[in-house]
């Protein structure tokens, strides 16, 4: 290993990738066992992203800058004033899956031992709660079963409702590597939507909305009518196996129906369920296709139930397998940051509360499950919740109903918010805002979505007075205590000190059913704290349940069952998601010009027979609305033909900074699984109809005044900005004042009208270009790459013309060497048998993080099945004449 290296992982999705961080570059670390060695273009682009904009500095209350001591004592006086006032329950905390296991101890210890309340969630309740659901209803306690090596022991691989190509790249790859080194391991993919990783897939059954747990009821019944299922291992470990039968004997369980009520072909279910029942071994991989419904967990049970018949499960290569969304949001379930939960896996039953709170030595107990994160909402908004603690996430583009979140924080009594970033759109709802330190600034320990718990390090200063969460927690914390004349039970003089209290705690499991237990650690130095090498729970190498006993009672799994419902309805249906190359509202990512051009704006896609019915074009703008009086989303229409009937898709990430209005969640309603409290965000019924805007526009440049319009996404360059926006009124000339310095240079065209914004200090015969403005009554269709060749050079008229009529610029496939789909296609058409590694050695696409590999794959496959979608086009159009239009 190079000098100075640090060792650390990565912030960003579940896959818990190693990083090295070397004084030159960032890189993935060849020996953490998650990835070995390989990232993703977020993962690869973690440089730029330390250079944020606008970090916040200074804490500060109702926009006054204070000190620290000032505005801990002010959350403590105002926690307490609650507390007295309202009691307890007055009090919630809201915290990110992107914490550290640290900051979500202090936190939890706070909430439920010191202030008394279980109000505390996490943002993995909108993404994971449904699979923690099903996994305690099915095996006594939120154990995933599964390790990553055991994708290279098994025969099949079932993905269910996850586009893993783009949200789990490095696992996909892995995947990719071990059907690369067994031809016989089969990938099975089920999913409404054709996506890249559906394209690689042997088989892709393409279910109608919530078929899930149809699909899965039918599998089981497909089990036990071919005699496929473990007896043996359903009566010496199982319950509920008879009751989950009586069920299945109905008519609509047999093959032939459920390919009807699914619209699939029955010959592709046969096959899959021929596999499933023949392979010696299969893992099942879920993710928010399955966990972001409605009936989300009946989902989770009855893919679990498959397994347990065929006795698939605590064997290599065998078992279901939830797939987390965030870096560390297992170990936010693993301390027990949920209000549904007490700590350590443990719910509230008299014997838990009274053990951790002698562990704790707390002055009260939290005996009772608390609001869950959209139901914390509604009771501020009903005036039950006086104080709300935000940390490190923002409700307002992540949660459902958004405005109604707009709206209910706007009238709560204290917003304290805790973040990185002064652009994150929840600091404007907040009475108190806290600077915290980011990623590469603070130390704590992660856990993954395999167990294995690795290290984050700190080589980076953190800058202004920005803190880390554990340490703003903790000062509250012992302020609290003195308010309440109690012993301090904050008193951790480090990170490694924290986890030593919490590795203690989870001795309480010892000689339990819980298999969850972290105490061999608890004697832990700092020296063996800062020098921790990634290890997977339990550290003996057992396989959860390979013993035949669950975390239950009884020591036996259970059979659930779970009504199939039908969301087949004639509905125009949103389902929401991840795009690769994105993280959440974009405050760590949306600044890095090479993450940008993958989807520069906010984009519905459907198909093309869908497109001709709404009489929407490509490129035109659209109005979603979740019924005819609610307000509309704008989002640009784009051509998915892998979307079938009515499904409509828009990804999550449109922040105001980068998608001003036009985030999806504003028409997503807040209907959750009752059970597990987790959002319906992946089919909700919506409207949508074209809308035909007076004036569209681009604007290419440094940051200047523009007027205000219904719609409009920034994108980042390297140096400039890029503004796309039109309004419904017509906007002139004058809606574009002059800025000091500047000179503007103006062109009538064909339908609109074009302004070049010249440097008036540059001499005459070399004006110099730094803005470039576009405006007309139809949709801008200009390649922002030819402008931007163009910035900051001495004033040509010819090129600048011919850029008014350039074709606009295809999609963005290789984030890190800017290689679009035109370039491959090109590439292709020279030689219609050209390679994947032949492609990589002339584009050099895919070379560096390989994010982008399974892209082009599916780029190859689709051409070798249609040479008709090989684009003779040339990327660069001949000038024909100035025209911003189609």
């Amino acid at each position: 290993m190079p000098k100075n290296t640090t060792k650390t992982t990565c912030p960003y999705c579940g896959v818990g990738c190693g990083i090295e961080v070397r004084p030159s570059e960032i890189v993935g670390d060849e020996k953490h066992p998650a990835n070995r060695g390989m990232l993703c273009s977020k993962g690869a682009a973690l440089s730029e992203s330390m250079k944020m904009p606008q970090r916040l500095l200074v804490p500060s209350i109702q926009g006054m800058e204070v000190t620290w001591d000032q505005v801990t004592d002010e959350i403590a006086e105002r926690i307490f004033s609650a507390i007295a006032q309202y009691g307890p329950d007055s009090v919630a905390m809201y915290l990110s899956g992107q914490l550290l296991t640290e900051d979500y101890y202090v936190a939890n210890k706070l909430m439920k031992g010191f202030i008394g309340t279980s109000n505390i969630e996490t943002n993995t309740r909108l993404c994971m709660m449904s699979a923690v659901s099903a996994h305690i209803r099915a095996f006594g306690e939120d154990v995933v079963p599964m390790s990553y090596a055991d994708i290279e022991q098994t025969e099949l691989i079932v993905l269910v409702g996850a586009n893993s190509a783009w949200t789990h790249p490095v696992l996909f790859r892995r995947i990719e590597q071990a059907r690369e080194n067994n031809p016989n391991l089969k990938l099975v993919v089920i999913d409404p939507r054709t996506t890249v990783t559906s394209k690689l897939a042997d088989l892709h059954l393409q279910i109608e909305n919530e078929g899930d747990t149809l699909l899965f009821h039918g599998l089981l019944r497909y089990l036990i009518d071919n005699r496929a299922v473990d007896m043996k291992f359903i009566k010496e470990s199982t319950e509920g196996f008879g009751d989950v039968w009586n069920y299945l004997q109905e008519v609509k369980y047999q093959l032939h129906a459920i390919g009807e009520r699914l619209n699939v072909d029955w010959q592709d279910l046969r096959k899959f369920y021929d596999w499933f029942m023949t392979s010696l071994s299969a893992i099942t991989m879920f993710g928010q296709g399955v966990n972001q419904s409605a009936y989300g967990v009946d989902k989770g049970n009855a893919i679990i139930n498959c397994h347990l018949a065929s006795g698939k499960i605590g064997k290599p290569g065998s078992g279901p397998f939830s797939l987390t969304g965030q870096p560390n949001a297992m170990g936010g379930r693993e301390v027990g940051a949920l209000s549904s939960q007490l700590a350590i896996h443990r719910g509230f039953d008299p014997q838990s509360t009274r053990m951790v709170q002698d562990y704790w030595q707390s002055p009260v107990i939290t005996n009772r499950p608390g609001l869950k994160a959209v139901d914390i909402f509604r009771a501020i908004d009903a005036g039950q919740i006086k104080v709300l603690w935000i940390v490190g996430t923002n409700p307002i583009i992540s949660m459902p109903d958004s405005d109604k979140i707009r709206q209910t924080l706007d009238h709560c009594s204290c917003v304290i918010v805790s973040d990185i970033s002064a652009q994150s759109d929840v600091i404007d709802y907040a009475d108190i805002i806290l600077p915290a330190a980011g990623w590469g600034e603070k130390r704590g320990m992660v856990t993954n979505a395999e167990r294995v718990i690795s290290r984050q390090r700190a080589f980076a200063n953190a800058p202004g007075q920005a803190k880390p969460d554990w340490w703003i927690l903790s000062q509250v914390g012992e302020r609290l205590c003195n308010l309440l004349s109690i012993p301090n039970g904050f008193e951790f003089k480090n990170e490694a000190a924290i986890f030593r209290e919490y590795v203690g705690m989870t001795a309480l499991n010892d000689n339990s059913p819980y298999l969850f237990s972290l105490s061999k650690l608890a004697g832990i130095t700092d020296s063996q704290y800062s020098n921790w090498q990634p290890r997977q729970w339990p550290f003996d190498g057992r396989r959860p349940f390979a013993n035949g006993y669950f975390s239950t009672p009884d020591g036996r799994a259970n059979f659930v069952w779970g009504e199939p419902m039908d969301a087949n309805a004639d509905h125009w249906w949103m389902n929401s998601g991840r795009i690769r190359d994105q993280w959440h509202s974009m405050t760590r990512t949306g600044h890095i010009h090479r993450l940008s051009g993958y989807e520069v704006e906010p984009t519905v896609y459907m198909n093309s027979i869908s497109l001709a019915k709404l009489f929407l074009s490509p490129g035109r703008l659209a109005a979603i609305r979740r019924d005819k009086y609610s307000k509309p989303v704008y989002a640009k229409v784009a051509v998915d033909d892998g979307l079938p009937g009515k499904q409509l898709f828009m990804s999550i990430h449109w922040s105001k900074l980068y998608g001003g209005a036009s985030n999806v969640n504003r028409i997503i309603g807040a209907q959750v699984d009752e059970l597990s409290g987790q959002p319906a965000f992946k089919s909700w019924p919506v409207e949508i109809e074209a809308v035909e805007m007076n004036t569209y526009g681009l604007y290419i440049g440094p940051r200047r005044p523009l007027p205000a319009t219904d719609y409009r996404a920034y994108q980042q360059d390297k140096e400039v900005g890029i503004w796309r926006f039109a309004a419904l009124s017509s906007l002139t000339r004058d809606d574009f004042p002059l800025v000091k310095g500047e000179k503007i240079l103006r062109w009538e065209l064909e339908e609109g009208w074009m302004m070049v914004i010249v440097d008036r200090d540059s001499p005459q015969s070399l004006l110099r270009v730094v803005g470039f403005l576009a405006v007309g009554n139809t949709p801008i269709e200009i390649d922002y790459l030819q402008v931007l060749a163009l910035m900051d050079e001495p004033l040509e008229l010819e090129p600048l013309l011919a850029v008014a009529s350039s074709k606009a610029r295809s999609q963005l496939i290789c984030s890190c060497h800017q290689v679009t789909d035109q370039h491959i296609y090109d590439a292709m058409n020279d030689d219609e048998s050209v390679s994947l590694n032949e492609l990589q050695a002339k584009l050099k696409c895919g070379t560096h993080c390989g994010s982008c590999v399974m892209d082009i794959k599916s780029l190859l496959m689709s051409a070798s099945e249609d040479e008709f979608l090989l684009d003779p086009t040339p990327s660069a159009a001949p000038h024909k004449g100035p025209s911003l239009h189609k």
